[in-house]
């Protein structure tokens, strides 16, 4: 064969150098793939843990199958929760005892669920993407109802409509309010899901270099005020429902260790949690501080606060919705912060 090649034309010894060369490169290439992703992929799953003294956190229901995702989650006064994946749409109903039920057909009716929201009259609001796909721009507003049918809620009476609609959340009277990230814009619609109204969009920001996106969603009964948090500018806003008054409560001074806010949530004494998505992480807002109370999470995307004291926080995992060849730690699952005492 040396031979052979020792006779070739210098253009065929060329071809063959760059075929031998080139096949090699690319076996290195693809050893090194197999072992990044297996480094990936066999990354622990890890396990929430309290980071103050007082509380616990363990893992409260683990969601059925591989496309769990659970963005938000919302809670119902008698004590049911609600989670829903961002993947398939589909709906769980979970006991306080921790049983899960998919609800039939909502993974037909929904595409990418988002922002929940129950309602007084027993409708669960639901922030519809449409699609998972991250570079995917779009969405509705959904309601089941107590019947179990979905349909149409809200929309922006206007050409672009929803664009990154992200959370949502209802006032003392019954009306609505949705945020959405790309239009820097909370819309507010009455309880039937008319009257839609640009409601608010966020104060001018200076020095920041990024655009505002308003997402997490929260009222403040004690206050009449609506919490909006920003996960870009990693601000806190404290709005009043009747006059839109605009109060900074937190602002993030630094790039480093930037919290990433997803949803948040308050107490009946006005105590605020919020979670922190950048640092798997939620927070309680103590002033003009921020003290992390919890972490570790697998993607703490939402935090919802339910009777008696405690805090449900989702395990969204999001990472392998962006890269596909990484794979989820399941079991997807909600876990709930609670006070020692509650054991």
């Amino acid at each position: 064969m040396l031979r052979n090649l020792q006779q070739s034309s210098r253009r065929q010894r060329v071809l063959v150098f760059v075929l031998l060369f080139g096949g090699g490169l690319l076996a290195l290439l693809a050893i090194s793939g197999v072992l990044i992703l297996g480094a990936l992929n066999s990354a622990p799953r890890t396990l929430a843990v309290a980071l103050i003294e007082g509380l616990t956190v363990r893992e409260f229901a683990a969601l059925p199958g591989e496309d769990g995702y659970p963005a938000f989650v919302a809670a119902a006064p008698d004590g049911t929760i609600y989670t829903a994946s961002y993947k398939t749409g589909a709906i769980y109903r979970i006991t306080p005892d921790a049983a899960v039920t998919e609800i039939p057909g909502t993974r037909d009716a929904i595409g990418a669920a988002a922002g929940l929201a129950y309602t007084p009259d027993g409708r669960l609001l639901v922030v519809d993407h449409v699609d998972a796909d991250i570079r995917a721009s779009g969405g509705s507003i959904k309601q089941l109802l107590p019947d179990g049918q979905v349909s149409d809620f809200a929309a922006i009476p206007d050409a672009r409509g929803f664009v990154l609609p992200y959370d949502i959340t209802l006032d003392g009277q019954g009306c609505v309010y949705v945020s959405d990230r790309a239009r820097d814009e909370v819309w507010r619609f009455n309880s039937d899901g008319g009257g839609g109204l640009a409601w608010w969009s966020s104060p001018a920001q200076t020095g920041s270099g990024q655009g505002s996106e308003p997402g997490g969603l929260a009222y403040d009964p004690a206050r009449d005020a609506l919490l909006i948090a920003d996960g870009t500018q990693n601000i806190i806003y404290r709005v009043s429902t009747a006059d839109g008054t605009t109060e900074t409560l937190y602002r993030h001074g630094s790039p480093a260790n930037a919290p990433g806010f997803g949803g948040l949530t308050v107490t009946p004494d006005g105590t605020i949690y919020v979670a922190a998505l950048a640092t798997n992480q939620v927070m309680r807002l103590d002033g003009d501080r921020l003290t992390a109370i919890a972490g570790n999470f697998r993607g703490a995307s939402d935090v919802t606060y339910a009777a008696p004291g405690r805090l449900f926080v989702t395990n969204f995992d999001q990472r392998s919705l962006a890269f596909t060849l990484e794979r989820p730690r399941l079991p997807f699952a909600l876990d709930v912060i609670e006070p020692h005492a509650a054991q």
